[in-house]
């Protein structure tokens, strides 16, 4: 308890530091949301309540303190075309576990490249013989972050873990550049429970655009929760998340008090020997579920968001061990 009672002290401390930075620094609402629409097969389909796992590849991007749940080398690639054909969202990682009698500070790293974009953005001009809009050419936009991730094994069973996230935007008509840390921590007091708590743009991202202004992202905090129970050949794992808001999104949240805004996140995945996976769960109270299978090394993944305001979202992920 000992512990718990510390990661709760640190949950206080960051939401006291963030409601300074909010009152004190210029932030852009949903500035950060492009790159908060979840990645690969796996996590997204059990409602996106990846703080606690369970992990795979991509747990650099979810809890970097995961990578230590991690064995050997990992790679995963995804895509997703989101909100229908909307977007084109991808996403690759790579992960490695290292030697346990290393002796070193570091116990796991990865790295990953997301992106999302699209095309398809008609540009217009001006016809000075007719008066009339013609459409000139057709653009594309892109989001990039190219993200480090570290993890730590410490005592008392917990793990610690930060991301580096090198941000590039392509808006059409400005660019922006930026940087961000992200940090994360996990408890594990038996086999069957797990709690973590992730803080995402810990130092206030920001983003500075060719036309000379600078967006800031204010943090966001990540507490969850992991139940794990076998039964036989079979595994089951319940997890809850919450995203905790300091942007005032007010009714574009699922519950909101004054700046402060509340997202969950419920997830049930179910397996048969680790070959076979059911999942399910709520993201932002819409449905997701997905399926996957692990076959020696390989494991192929596929998931399903439904969205009340947008066209559904289908992702699929593989994955391979070395």
């Amino acid at each position: 308890m000992g512990v718990l009672s510390y990661m709760a002290m640190i949950l206080v401390r960051t939401i006291f530091i963030v409601l300074i930075l909010a009152s004190s620094s210029f932030s852009a609402k949903y500035a950060g949301e492009p790159f908060s629409l979840g990645v690969g097969g796996r996590t997204p389909a059990i409602g996106g309540a990846g703080v606690t796992g369970p992990f795979d590849a991509s747990a650099g991007y979810w809890n970097p303190a995961g990578l230590n749940y991690l064995d050997k080398h990992n790679i995963l690639a995804m895509h997703a075309e989101t909100f229908g054909s909307l977007l084109n969202h991808d996403f690759v990682s790579f992960t490695s576990k290292l030697n346990d009698s290393s002796g070193g500070l570091i116990d796991a790293y990865g790295f990953y490249l997301y992106y999302l974009g699209g095309g398809g953005i008609n540009i217009t001009e001006l016809n000075p013989q007719t008066g009339r809009p013609y459409i000139s050419n057709v653009q594309s936009h892109g989001d990039f972050y190219l993200a480090g991730s570290l993890a730590r094994h410490v005592k008392n069973n917990m793990d610690l873990g930060v991301t580096v996230r090198l941000i590039y935007r392509d808006l059409i008509t400005i660019t922006g550049y930026g940087a961000s840390l992200d940090a994360g921590a996990l408890y594990q007091p038996s086999q069957n429970l797990r709690f973590g708590l992730m803080v995402t743009d810990l130092t206030v991202g920001f983003i500075h655009y060719s036309d000379g202004h600078t967006e800031s992202v204010l943090p966001t905090i990540k507490p969850g929760v992991l139940f794990e129970k076998q039964f036989n050949n079979f595994a089951a794992n319940l997890v809850i998340s919450a995203d905790i808001k300091f942007e005032g999104q007010k009714k574009a949240s699922q519950f909101s008090a004054g700046a402060i805004s509340l997202d969950s996140h419920f997830g049930l995945e179910t397996s048969y020997r680790g070959v076979l996976f059911g999942r399910a769960g709520f993201d932002r109270g819409d449905f997701t579920a997905g399926i996957g299978i692990c076959i020696s090394r390989m494991t192929f993944d596929f998931n399903y968001l439904l969205n009340s305001g947008l066209d559904d979202t289908f992702r699929a992920s593989a994955g391979f061990q070395f």
